[in-house]
């Protein structure tokens, strides 16, 4: 992995028109491609200034870097643009008259880098909305422990089917059309969820807003990597991270204050994402991204495109890849747990009840996600996954000694440990599948880390929701806490034996 080498350079095609110049870089980025030791070739278009690209790229190793840009065919590639622009100039257009011949235009308020992460987050508001809501569906359909499991978990297999079946969709017909349905989708969800009537009509909204969610999350992350303008992989996986957790953080806080204090909780709480989705879904349709940011053209699409698949980077990038997995895995676990049954644990172990507590305890745990991930934004991303990983063990050994203490000066710990963990783990797991991840494979690769991800949240979730009902939740937790401190020692010890993956070096 060591050897690995990153480059990014800025070309200037003021000689060529658009047309002209789009055609060069497309062929210039097949031929790359069609090179085995090519791992990343994304040339983009730089809005200022003008008639800019930035390539990013990266190779095995540097000689083959060297070998392609030296080789016959981009030197044909390059003698073509030149005889192209000479014999066929480019027309003046209004770019090119002065200043003062042309009204002066005003910037778009439809900034697609901005939507698309507003987009994101208001999108995964409405999938944690329900947590702190639980109890108050218990009471209501006479539900036990498991059967809130059950609940929780049917959203989340719902969010793992879409991503095993609609994980290339990006890919194929663009982010942008899978972003729109995909709010759709999740607001529809969430408005049948406000009218649901009984415990299958609950079940079917969580199913769609799950299988949603997977959509939002796998095309907004791949739009918000192909607008960016500065071309920085590292600032939109910032982005994504911190949508994400802010985004999950206020459905719960919302939802749960909303519950505690203003009539028919289990219709109001629903009303501002209802309300926020109806504005995604609008500034949505006024945004477009540049022709030139759409995928490349993909083979035509057959019954196999859909087949479940999961995609894997380059060999010598499997082992950071997985690590970067398997953290985004843990920290899923923890999450789910608080997401799931913290109403039930936290009335022996905190004095204050409602649907108010429980929300902001989940809430606040992806707040200061959000907010470590700010703090530690220049981290790298092995140093934070290191560290998230081993707050995780500290944050279950502290669970299970408050199952006896019942501190909550010890509780709130937990939820210091388990945030910083969680903000640390996302941020460098999805800096991890960024920097591996060639432009026709992040579809696949993003869709891959979140069903890893989602596994995490279903399986121990599941067992845990089992082991509560037969031998009690206490013994249930035990169990929980120790194979997750477990597993989370035994990734952080692989990640620290694992070389560095160095990042992208510009010329």
């Amino acid at each position: 992995m060591g050897d690995t080498y990153f480059r990014t350079t800025n070309y200037h095609f003021s000689d060529l028109d658009s047309q002209a110049q789009n055609a060069y870089v497309r062929t210039l980025t097949e031929q790359a491609r069609a090179n085995s030791a090519c791992l990343r070739f994304d040339v983009l278009r730089k809005d200022q200034p003008p008639e800019q690209w930035v390539l990013h790229e990266s190779w095995r190793d540097s000689q083959s870097c060297k070998n392609f840009h030296a080789s016959a065919q981009a030197q044909a590639l390059q003698q073509a643009r030149v005889e192209q622009s000479l014999c066929h100039p480019a027309p003046q257009t209004a770019a090119d008259k002065p200043a003062a011949a042309r009204p002066a235009c005003k910037k778009s308020k439809w900034d697609p880098y901005i939507w698309i992460s507003i987009a994101m987050c208001i999108g995964v508001m409405g999938t944690a909305l329900a947590s702190p809501l639980y109890p108050l569906y218990q009471d209501r359909w006479d539900l036990n422990a498991s059967h809130i499991t059950q609940l929780y978990v049917a959203y989340m297999a719902a969010g793992l089917t879409g991503l095993l079946f609609l994980g290339r969709l990006s890919d194929l017909k663009g982010f942008m059309p899978v972003l729109r349905t995909g709010l759709i989708l999740v607001t529809s969800g969430v408005t049948l969820s406000a009218f649901a009537w009984d415990v299958g009509s609950f079940v079917f909204s969580r199913i769609m807003i799950g299988m949603a969610s997977s959509m939002i999350v796998t095309s907004a992350s791949i739009g918000l990597g192909q607008v960016n303008r500065g071309g920085d992989v590292q600032r939109a996986a910032a982005t994504t991270s911190l949508m994400l957790a802010f985004g999950f953080g206020l459905g719960p806080v919302v939802g749960g204050l909303i519950a505690q204090w203003i009539p028919n909780p289990l219709f109001s709480s629903y009303i501002p994402s209802m309300l926020l989705g109806v504005l995604a879904i609008y500034a949505l349709f006024q945004i477009k991204p540049p022709a030139n940011k759409q995928p490349l053209p993909q083979e035509k699409s057959s019954w196999r495109t859909w087949m479940p698949r999961l995609t894997l980077p380059a060999t010598h990038l499997r082992r950071p890849y997985l690590i970067g997995c398997l953290s985004a895995c843990c920290a899923f676990a923890m999450f789910s747990l608080f997401a799931s049954l913290a109403p039930s644990f936290m009335a022996q172990m905190v004095p204050w009840h409602g649907p108010a507590t429980s929300g902001l305890s989940i809430g606040i745990i992806l707040f200061l996600s959000s907010g470590f991930q700010l703090l530690i934004r220049r981290w790298p991303a092995k140093r934070s996954v290191i560290v998230g990983l081993l707050a995780f063990t500290l944050a279950c050994i502290a669970l299970l000694i408050n199952l006896w203490a019942s501190s909550s000066l010890l509780f709130i710990l937990c939820v210091l440990l388990t945030a910083f963990g969680h903000g640390l783990c996302m941020y460098g797991g999805m800096s991890i599948v960024q920097r591996v991840s060639p432009p026709h494979q992040r579809a696949g690769l993003t869709s891959t880390y979140l069903i890893t991800g989602y596994l995490g949240a279903i399986l121990p979730i599941l067992g845990l929701g089992w082991l509560a009902d037969h031998l009690g939740l206490d013994q249930g937790l035990v169990l929980f806490c120790s194979l997750i401190a477990i597993a989370a020692l035994t990734v952080a010890i692989i990640a620290y034996l694992t070389p560095v993956l160095h990042k992208p070096a510009a010329t």
